[in-house]
């Protein structure tokens, strides 16, 4: 059934509008006239951000670091900070995009075996993210009107001036080898604090966004381009989708450069080689379970077959539009056929 590609561009250009001049920041296929709604979507849900409102989440984000580190001083506490997120690998698909704030304690940094520290820290490292986390929060409710406590991770700040959703989120650095041998920061791994269990979770955010980003610019933005695809065909479907923009990604980036290296003219047939990519993702139990994330650490799926049943619905969502495109095009050119015969 052909989808409501007027309803689906709707929501895209609500995604996409500026609130102060009241209008949606949309690229020039947008409003061409000779593009049919469903190749439209498409290509529209395939374009990125405006880097001017991207600069503007930044600009959020300073804020809120500005008035994190006059408080947190007064607490005794020093800190510094990094992005993570899809903002950073410029996959975010929201005019007014959410940014993650990592926040590190400056007091101590963890150490990945064999490495050893030549002066150990004898404080509570799990005691001290705790504190941390209490007083930015504290830091932040103090400033803010709207300041939600309540997720595990992270503390998500709505500040109006520019109107974003920023996630605060403390760590501690992780010292891996590799950062020691080469000081490059895409090898430091961080600790995040888990509120509600009171532990900490390793991840590797850096060498995460490095790669992500390296190997768009080898397949000429095409890596970007489809993971905003799924993202928005998974935003917009009439059913809930549980894949993580983090799981979207992986997917994406296990797949060859050359089938991610479309010219502009052929970026369309990026919407077959991602569902190809899907297709093999749910039928190919091995390469499944051992697909790995962009920073080759994470298992992606693992041996759980909890996904599959979502992976299929976005595969879904996918054929139908690559569906309704090839109709729409057949249409198309049946005219142009018609008008040439005709006259």
């Amino acid at each position: 059934m052909k989808k409501n590609y007027t309803q689906r561009l709707e929501k895209l250009k609500n995604r996409r509008l500026d609130e102060q001049l009241q209008k949606a920041v949309l690229s020039k296929s947008f409003s061409d006239i000779r593009i049919g709604e469903s190749v439209k979507y498409a290509l529209e849900s395939m374009s990125p951000i405006d880097p001017s409102y991207t600069r503007n989440t930044y600009l959020a984000s300073e804020n809120i670091r500005n008035n994190l580190t006059k408080g947190l001083i007064n607490k005794g506490l020093t800190v510094e900070y990094r992005h993570q997120g899809s903002v950073e690998t410029d996959t975010h698909i929201k005019l007014h995009s959410d940014i993650d704030i990592l926040v590190f304690t400056e007091k101590y940094h963890s150490m990945e075996l064999p490495l050893t520290p030549s002066n150990p820290y004898h404080g509570d490292p799990l005691a001290d993210l705790k504190e941390l986390r209490q007083e930015c929060y504290n830091v932040l409710n103090s400033t803010y009107n709207q300041v939600d406590n309540s997720k595990a991770k992270s503390i998500q700040v709505f500040p109006t001036n520019p109107k974003r959703k920023v996630d605060v989120v403390p760590a501690n650095w992780v010292n891996t080898e590799d950062y020691q041998t080469t000081s490059n920061e895409k090898y430091r791994g961080i600790h995040i604090y888990d509120k509600e269990n009171h532990s900490r979770q390793k991840d590797y955010p850096f060498m995460h966004i490095t790669n992500v980003k390296s190997k768009n610019n080898l397949v000429s933005g095409g890596l970007a381009k489809l993971v905003r695809l799924l993202k928005t065909l998974k935003v917009d479907a009439e059913y809930e989708i549980k894949l993580s923009s983090f799981e979207i990604t992986s997917i994406v980036y296990a797949m060859d450069n050359n089938l991610l290296n479309k010219p502009k003219y052929q970026e369309l047939l990026l919407l077959n080689e991602g569902s190809k990519q899907l297709e093999k993702v749910i039928t190919n139990k091995f390469y499944r379970e051992s697909l790995m994330s962009p920073n080759g650490k994470e298992n992606v799926f693992g041996t759980s077959e909890i996904k599959i049943i979502e992976l299929k619905k976005l595969k879904l969502e996918l054929d139908e539009l690559i569906e309704d495109i090839t109709e729409e095009l057949r249409i198309q050119f049946k005219r142009i056929d018609e008008n040439i015969i005709y006259g």
